[in-house]
C-alpha cells in the first residue's frame, strides 16, 4: 500500500507539501499540486480516513519541544509532562530542536496541519511574534523558558532572582572571584541567569566582567573536563555557579582529583537540586527548581485550553531556593 512518503519521493516534493495537498491547503504552488496528484494516481493511493484529523477533531497527541533528549534537565522534565498527560488520555511526541530555528519551524507546521492538538515549548530561540506567526491560532504553551509575551501561557522559574540570590550569598561570604557557567547562552533563560549574576555584583559594588562567564557545559563529563582546566594550575576562582547539578558534580570530582578543597578553597553551587546532589561528598549545594508545581499548573492550563475554555493568557513565575549543603 502506497504511503505519503512514497508520494513525496515520486513527485519530488516534501512530505509536508503532500500533506498540504491532501488537506487542500491553499499555500501550495500549482506545479507541486499537479505533481502530487499525478503521483497519487500512479500509485493508486487510498487515503486512510483514520489518519485524517479535521480541525474539529482531536489527535490526542501533544508535541513537546526540547533542545536535546539526553540533557540532564530536559529529560526528566519531559518525563514528568508525559506522565501527567498520559493520565489525562494524551500521548506526547518529543521533538529535538538541536538548538535549530529551522527545526522549530517544522514543529509548528505539523501543528497547523492538525497533526498535533497543541505544542508545549520547553526551549526556544524564537520570540513571541515568530511563534504566533508560525503557530497561527493553534494552542501553544511555554513551560520552563521565561519568554516575555502577552499572548501565550507561560510557566517558568524566576531565573534571574534564583541566580541573583545565590550569587549574593557567595559574595557576602567573601567569595570575590566567581565563575558563572551557562548552558546554551542564546536562550532567554540563560540570559536571565547571567543578568542575575551581574546584578548581584552591582548591588554589592563588586566588579563583574564577561571573563567570568563561560558557556557550553552541562554534563558530568563536561564538568570534569572544565574542572581539569580550572583546577590543574593555580585556581583563580573561589566560587562557581554551575548551570546544572551534573556539571557541578563533574567539577567537584575534578577538584578532588587536583587536591582542591571544597568548599574551603572554592564553593560550588548546582542548579535544579536533582538527587545526584545527595550522592557526592561533600553533598552538593544547589538551587531548588519548582518543576513539579510548574508542570502541574501547565498541564491544568493546557487541558482547559483543549476543552475550549477561554481565559486571558496565564503567566506563572516560580521562586527558586538555595539549598545549602556541603559545597
Amino acid at each position: 500500500m502506497a504511503t505519503i512518503m512514497d508520494i513525496a519521493r515520486l513527485s519530488g516534493v516534501s512530505k509536508s507539501t503532500v500533506s498540504r495537498v491532501l488537506n487542500n491547503h491553499p499555500h501550495v504552488s500549482e506545479d507541486s499540486r499537479t505533481r502530487v496528484m499525478e503521483a497519487i494516481e500512479k500509485l493508486s493511493f487510498v487515503r486512510n480516513a483514520r489518519g485524517v484529523h479535521l480541525r474539529t477533531q482531536s489527535t490526542k497527541t501533544i508535541g513537546v519541544t526540547i533542545p536535546v533528549l539526553d540533557h540532564p534537565y530536559f529529560s526528566p522534565l519531559v518525563g514528568m509532562i508525559a506522565e501527567k498527560l498520559r493520565k489525562a488520555g494524551y500521548k506526547i511526541v518529543i521533538f529535538q530542536t538541536f538548538y535549530s530555528i529551522d527545526e522549530e519551524y517544522e514543529i509548528y507546521e505539523k501543528l497547523t496541519e492538525n497533526e498535533l492538538d497543541a505544542v508545549i515549548i520547553t526551549h526556544t530561540l524564537l520570540g513571541e511574534k515568530e511563534i504566533k506567526q508560525k503557530a497561527r491560532d493553534k494552542i501553544v504553551l511555554i513551560c520552563n523558558e521565561p519568554l516575555q509575551t502577552r499572548h501565550l501561557d507561560v510557566f517558568s522559574l524566576d531565573e534571574k532572582d534564583a541566580v541573583y540570590s545565590s550569587t549574593q550569598c557567595l559574595l557576602k561570604e567573601g567569595r570575590n572571584q566567581l565563575l558563572f557557567c551557562a548552558d546554551e547562552e542564546r536562550t532567554p533563560l540563560q540570559r536571565q541567569r547571567w543578568e542575575g549574576f551581574k546584578q548581584a555584583h552591582l548591588d554589592l559594588n563588586k566588579a563583574c566582567t564577561i571573563q567570568q562567564k563561560i558557556s557550553g557545559y552541562s554534563t558530568i563529563e563536561e564538568g570534569i573536563l572544565l574542572g581539569d582546566e580550572i583546577f590543574s594550575g593555580h585556581c583563580k576562582h573561589d566560587g562557581i555557579l554551575a548551570g546544572s547539578d551534573f556539571l557541578a558534580a563533574g567539577l567537584l570530582s575534578s577538584a578532588k582529583k587536583h587536591g582542591v578543597s571544597i568548599p574551603k578553597e572554592c564553593s560550588i553551587i548546582g542548579f535544579d537540586n536533582h538527587p545526584i546532589c545527595l550522592t557526592t561528598f561533600p553533598a552538593l549545594s544547589s538551587i531548588q527548581n519548582q518543576t513539579e508545581l510548574m508542570v502541574n499548573d501547565m498541564v491544568t492550563c493546557l487541558l482547559d485550553r483543549l476543552s475550549g475554555k477561554e481565559f486571558p493568557p496565564a503567566r506563572k513565575v516560580y521562586k527558586g531556593e538555595l539549598v545549602i549543603r556541603g559545597t
